[in-house]
Formats: structure tokens, sequence, C-alpha cells
């Protein structure tokens, strides 16, 4: 947070937050207060992260690619996710492994609620995401105006 530019203190942010004159998200916030208390990741962490990791590589190589969920929930209300902290896991683990992502809108579920999901590559391999995401594009038709009938 604050990067470009001056650092941001996060208990200063969560008051201005709380009265509506923060520029920053509640989980950005609260990112940055884990990170205040808990500037590293333990050992046992990083080494869990390294074998997923090489699992993964191995999985996907270079021309592997894994549709995954964005989200457990079909569209969830503004500021809803906060109260379960841990459906973020969905794009968070995608992105502690370094991975290209294209997220891909679906369409509509029945409730007129957008679907989507994400498609994962192995390092360095964006250009199968996008292609993956143009093609499932075509396929589902793709975004569509939630509001539209």
């Amino acid at each position: 947070m604050g990067e470009p530019g001056r650092p941001i203190w996060p208990l200063w942010e969560l008051l201005k937050w709380m009265v509506g004159k923060s520029e920053h998200t509640m989980a950005a916030i609260g990112l940055a207060l884990i990170e205040m208390t808990h500037p590293k990741p333990s050992p046992f962490i990083l080494q869990q992260k390294e074998k997923l990791q090489k699992k993964v590589d191995e999985l996907l190589g270079t021309d592997g690619v894994f549709l995954y969920p964005t989200h457990p929930r079909v569209a969830p209300k503004h500021h809803h996710p906060l109260f379960r902290p841990f459906d973020f896991a969905y794009t968070a683990i995608i992105n502690i492994l370094g991975l290209p992502v294209t997220q891909c809108p679906l369409g509509l579920n029945e409730e007129g609620l957008p679907l989507g999901l994400q498609v994962v590559a192995g390092k360095l391999q964006d250009h199968l995401t996008l292609e993956v995401a143009v093609f499932l594009e075509k396929t589902f038709g793709g975004w569509r105006d939630p509001g539209a009938k």
C-alpha cells in the first residue's frame, strides 16, 4: 500500500475507513495489518508453498491449463466477502504461486448473476490462458449485463 510514494500506516487507514475516508478497501487494510504483525512467513509455510509449486509446475508443464473457480459462491454482494475471510483463497493460491491467470466470464446463472472461472497455466504461459479464455467466451457467450433482460 502506498507504492509508489510514501508508506501507508495501516492503523491510520483503518480509522479513516471507519469514517468513510480511506482510499483503500478493508481487505487491503486487513492484509497490511497482518503483514505489519507478521512480516515474514514461517519456514514451514515457505516449504509447503515450494512443494505445491513444484507439483503444479509438473502438472501444467508448458501446455497445460487448469480451470478453477474464481470464488466459492456466485457474485457475492459488496462487502460480503469480508464476513467470509477465507473465500479469497480461490484467487490467492494462484497469486501466491505466481501463475498466469485469466478471469473468464461465462454468462449468467438462472438468477441472472454472473458466472465465471479462472483459466490458469504454468509459469510464463500467459498466452495459453488468453487463448482458452477467448475460446470459452465464444462458446459460452462471455460477459453479459446482469441488469439486461
